[in-house]
């Protein structure tokens, strides 16, 4: 209870309680009337009041009320945070006993900001219809998209911002919005490149307006689509559902989209076919003749677009022989790359988007966008006048192959003669960190393609490992469990490739569904090859002392080690990465091996302890039974192991 209210007669906390189930002529709704009469202005007060707007007097209110309601909500500050609900105003504006003249004159008073606060979903439909036509009174309207827009946003753009908008309104601001920025003639004297830049800015600043529209309407998205059926809209809104925010479209709308995206591919196909007729020397009557059914079947807008290709306005028919790739390419790096990669979809901060499609529509998608990748597979060819290609280039392709359901003998042919083309540009160091940037990608998806087509049976291609008479300790030491558990599965019976498994185990991640002692199991002949990969250690793993102590507790972890195997390992490493704990005593099996060779010998023993073994440099490598055959028989300290 605030210190102005009455501490006496009726509590307000009691009159808002009652009149929320009063009838408007009830003792405790004349009461509460009064009471508010009474009240000076504050929270209680505006309480009270909304409480009586929304129960007891919700079918018809004093016109002194309304009015009490609405200035409490319009004078607290012109320009309210769009979060301000103005629930008073709202109320009273809704309200049966509002007059439309009182509607039209509050609406006339409101900023833009107050409008929309008090046009969210919830309102009456009349103070929606005032608020739709007070909004259209509100210039300038429909006016061409500028960048400046984009930072001082007309009415319409202000009300769309804010997603719990009322039906009629949200019409009424779609109808409102600024429209595509055409490109004005390029007057006389005016420059060309100053020109065209302004008009890339006001076209990236309408495709952003669009992109805020479909972010913030997520709910609305079908209705945005059927909206824009015939404007110039309808292009940006379909490619920001598809490449911005398909995580939040409808599964059927998401599918219906990803299909009709797929028929401009088809387009692209048989511009592609049509235009390199073209340059084989065909005349235009031949082309139109031979791809007559596929031109007929064209809907005109479509067809316009192909006659600008037949009669080649601006060169353009050089372009189309490559447009099946051009459309993969923006494709893959565009508007389906989330589609393709769905982990890829995160939050600002890291956290992966929930998608609203279930996995198998998203797989299916995949799937179609491959099919139309083996496409553009049989229609690639090099393009001579770009001597060396950027990292998306190649996106395109490792899409198709990761998507593939099979990846068949001609497909992997193909993917071989893309790659053929593509090398690295020998001026990289030379350019900013951009390009060096641009050229490293490349590379990476360079090399994952080459291990998915040494590899096509992968489980998983992304993570295809590759040939396996190629593949490396290093590549293999990146692989988790599941991928390497898979992969050596698939290739069961290649001894070489177990050893180079059980090396990537000093050199990799911790896995802890596939362990050292089941790859050794594959191999056929498991402690020889267990002695010679100890044996030369220094060749086949070399590295940091972290390998060695690796390989070590791996072996010293098998049941039943052998006392020559422990001869073999690097004597310090042996002596020093203890049993089950890295900081624990020498290893039992380790202890043994030195107590039974050097016995009770003071020679041996002074000897052993002024050895050259060592933590890290070649000494490292020296083996432990080397060492200890020099400490008893008092030769010379051995050599430490070649590395080759």
């Amino acid at each position: 209870m605030s210190t102005t209210e009455p501490r006496s007669g009726l509590p307000v906390q009691l009159l808002r309680a009652v009149v929320a189930e009063a009838g408007p002529e009830s003792p405790p709704t004349r009461a509460a009337v009064e009471h508010v009469r009474a009240m000076p202005e504050g929270v209680e007060h505006d309480d009270l009041v909304l409480a009586l707007l929304g129960g007891a007097l919700r079918e018809g209110a004093p016109d002194w009320l309304l009015q009490t309601a609405i200035d409490q909500d319009l004078k607290r500050t012109a320009e309210p945070h769009w979060g301000a609900p103005m629930e008073l105003a709202s109320a009273a504006l809704s309200n049966p006993s509002c007059t439309d003249t009182q509607r039209t004159k509050t609406l006339r008073r409101c900023s833009v900001p107050q409008l929309g606060s008090l046009g969210r979903a919830g309102c009456g439909k009349p103070l929606a219809d005032g608020i739709a036509a007070e909004l259209r009174q509100r210039g300038p309207h429909s006016q061409p998209m500028t960048p400046e827009l984009l930072q001082e946003p007309a009415a319409a753009q202000m009300i769309l911002r804010k997603p719990d908008v009322h039906d009629v309104i949200f019409a009424m601001a779609l109808d409102l919005l600024p429209t595509f920025p055409r490109p004005t003639h390029l007057g006389e004297g005016e420059d060309s490149t100053a020109w065209w830049n302004a008009f890339k800015a006001a076209k990236n600043a309408w495709e952003r307006m669009w992109e805020q529209v479909v972010s913030t309407h997520t709910a609305r998205h079908r209705q945005l689509v059927a909206w824009s059926e015939e404007s110039d809209a309808n292009h940006i809104i379909r490619r920001h559902l598809l490449g911005t925010i398909p995580w939040d479209v409808e599964p059927s709308l998401l599918e219906e989209i990803a299909k009709d995206d797929l028929a401009r591919f088809r387009d692209s196909s048989l511009l592609t076919r049509m235009c390199r007729m073209f340059r084989d020397s065909a005349s235009e009557q031949r082309v139109r003749s031979h791809f007559a059914d596929d031109l007929g079947a064209l809907a005109p807008d479509r067809l316009q677009h192909f006659e600008d290709y037949l009669s080649d306005v601006a060169n353009l028919r050089k372009y189309g022989e490559h447009a099946t790739t051009s459309w993969m390419e923006n494709a893959a790096e565009g508007s389906w790359r989330y589609i393709l990669n769905p982990t890829d979809a995160k939050h600002r901060y890291g956290d992966p988007h929930t998608w609203s499609s279930p996995d198998e529509l998203l797989r299916d998608l995949g799937r179609r966008f491959a099919e139309a990748g083996v496409e553009a597979l049989k229609l690639w060819e090099p393009q001579n006048d770009t001597a060396y290609r950027t990292q998306p280039d190649l996106r395109w392709v490792h899409a198709t192959l990761v998507h593939l359901a099979i990846v068949s003998d001609e497909v992997e042919d193909q993917v071989r003669t893309v790659l053929k083309d593509f090398r690295p540009d020998p001026y990289t160091r030379a350019h900013d960190y951009t390009a060096q940037n641009k050229e490293r990608l490349l590379s990476e998806t360079r090399a994952s393609i080459v291990r998915i087509i040494g590899d096509p049976s992968a489980a998983a291609r992304k993570s295809a490992l590759g040939d396996p008479n190629r593949v490396t300790v290093r590549d293999l030491a990146g692989a988790t469990g599941e991928v390497l558990e898979d992969y050596l599965t698939r290739h069961a019976g290649n001894d070489d490739l177990v050893e180079k498994a059980l090396i990537a185990f000093a050199s990799g991640s911790y896995r802890p569904n596939l362990t050292f002692a089941d790859v050794l199991a594959r191999h056929s002949a498991p402690q020889a090859a267990l002695m010679d990969i100890t044996t030369g250690l220094r060749r086949r793993l070399g590295g940091s002392p972290g390998y060695r102590e690796a390989w070590a507790r791996e072996v010293l972890a098998l049941p039943d080690t052998n006392p020559e195997l422990i001869r073999a390992l690097p004597a310090w490493t042996a002596l020093t990465v203890g049993g089950s704990s890295r900081y624990g005593t020498t290893h039992q099996a380790v202890t043994t091996v030195v107590m039974n060779a050097l016995g009770d010998s003071d020679k041996a023993w002074t000897r052993f302890a002024s050895s050259p073994a060592s933590y890290s440099g070649p000494t490292a490598w020296l083996r432990l039974g080397d060492v200890l055959d020099a400490s008893i028989h008092g030769t010379p300290w051995p050599t430490p192991p070649s590395t080759r």
